[in-house]
C-alpha cells in the first residue's frame, strides 16, 4: 500500500515539471522601459541679462573696441560654464580680394564623446540699419540679430553644467555673419561660418547634427519650418518643433513652412556636412518675413522678451538633455 501512495507523487510531481517546461506554454514578452525624460531648468532672466550684458558693449561691429571687448566677455563666459573654451581666430578672402580678420569662439562639453550636437549663433552687428534710410550708416544694437541667439546659449551652457547629456555639445559663436552686400551674392554674408566650416572639415571635426538659433528674443516671435533646413534635417527640425509645442510653446513654434534664408546653417550643411535647422524669427506681418525692427535702430532691448528667450531656450535645452 505504501508504494501505491508514493507512485502517484512522484507521477504527480512530475507531470507538473513538465507543464512548466512546455516549450510551446505562451510567455509574455517582456515591456520595454521609456527612456526617462530628464527635466530642464532655463532661467529667462539669466538668458536676458547675458543679452543686456552684450548689448552693453554697444554695437558689435567687427573692427570696433565694442568687438573686441564683446569678445573677451564671451570668451570669458565659454570659460566658466564649459569643459573647454577658445577663440578659433583666422582670415577670408573675399570676392573683392579684401582679407577679412575672423574671430569665432566655441565651448565644448564631453570633448571626447564621438555622438555630438552643435548649437549656434552669431554674435556680431551689422555695420549700418539699411532699414532705416534717414539713418543709414549708424549700426544699430543689435539686441535681437545677434546678442539674443547668443544669450539664450550661454544661459544653455550655464545649465549644461549639471546635465550629463548622452552626446558631447559644442557651442559656437560665428563672427562675420551681418556685414554682407544688400541684393549682393549670397556668400557676401556668414563669412565666420563659411571660413570655420571649412577648417571643420579640413581638421576632421564632425558633428551629428547642429541647431542654428538666429533673432530668437523678441515679443511674440513667431518660428515656422525653414526652408533649407527641411531640406538638410527634416528629422531634426520636427523633432524640435514637437519638442517646443509639448512644452506648451506652440504659439511661437508653428507648423508652417517658412521662407528660404542664407544663414550661417548653410555652409555648415554645405561645407562641413553637418546636418543643422535655423531657428530664426518669421513675421508673417511684414513683407520681408524678417522682424519690423529688423537692421534698424529699434533692434534694442525693448524688443527682447523674456517669455520667447524661455520658449527658445528652453525647448533647445530640453531636446539635447534628452537626446538619445
Amino acid at each position: 500500500m505504501m508504494h501505491w501512495k508514493i507512485i502517484p507523487t512522484i507521477f504527480i510531481i512530475l507531470l507538473l515539471g513538465s507543464c512548466k517546461s512546455d516549450p510551446h506554454q505562451l510567455k509574455e514578452p517582456k515591456k520595454k522601459t521609456p527612456p526617462k525624460v530628464v527635466n530642464v531648468s532655463f532661467d529667462s532672466d539669466s538668458a536676458y541679462r547675458f543679452v543686456e550684458e552684450q548689448v552693453a558693449f554697444g554695437p558689435r561691429v567687427p573692427g570696433t573696441q565694442a568687438h573686441q571687448n564683446t569678445l573677451q566677455y564671451l570668451k570669458q563666459k565659454l570659460a566658466e560654464y564649459c569643459d573647454t573654451a577658445e577663440i578659433l581666430s583666422g582670415t577670408l578672402t573675399k570676392r573683392n580680394n579684401r582679407v577679412v580678420p575672423i574671430y569665432n569662439l566655441w565651448g565644448r562639453f564631453d570633448v571626447e564623446n564621438p555622438k555630438r550636437i552643435i548649437l549656434a549663433a552669431h554674435w556680431d552687428t551689422r555695420p549700418k540699419s539699411d532699414e532705416d534710410p534717414e539713418i543709414i550708416n549708424k549700426p544699430a544694437d543689435g539686441a535681437n540679430d545677434g546678442a539674443s541667439g547668443v544669450g539664450v546659449l550661454i544661459e544653455i551652457a550655464r545649465q549644461l553644467q549639471s546635465i550629463k547629456p548622452a552626446y558631447g555639445v559644442d557651442i559656437i559663436f560665428f563672427d562675420q555673419e551681418d556685414g554682407g552686400e544688400s541684393g549682393g551674392p549670397p556668400d557676401s554674408w556668414c563669412l565666420g561660418s563659411q571660413y570655420w566650416a571649412n577648417e571643420a572639415l579640413e581638421n576632421g571635426y564632425n558633428a551629428n547634427q547642429g541647431i542654428l538659433l538666429d533673432m530668437v528674443g523678441a515679443k511674440n516671435a513667431t518660428f515656422a519650418l525653414e526652408s533649407n533646413s527641411a531640406m538638410y534635417n527634416q528629422s531634426l527640425l520636427l523633432e524640435t518643433w514637437k519638442t517646443g509645442q509639448g512644452l506648451g510653446y506652440g504659439s511661437y513654434f508653428l507648423s508652417i513652412p517658412g521662407s528660404t534664408i542664407t544663414d550661417d546653417h548653410i555652409y555648415m550643411n554645405r561645407f562641413a556636412g553637418i546636418p543643422t535647422i535655423d531657428i530664426i524669427h518669421y513675421d508673417l506681418k511684414t513683407p520681408s518675413r524678417f522682424p519690423e525692427h529688423w537692421h534698424k535702430q529699434s533692434d534694442n532691448m525693448d524688443v527682447i522678451d523674456k517669455n520667447t528667450l524661455m520658449a527658445v531656450g528652453h525647448t533647445v535645452l530640453h531636446l539635447v538633455a534628452n537626446k538619445r
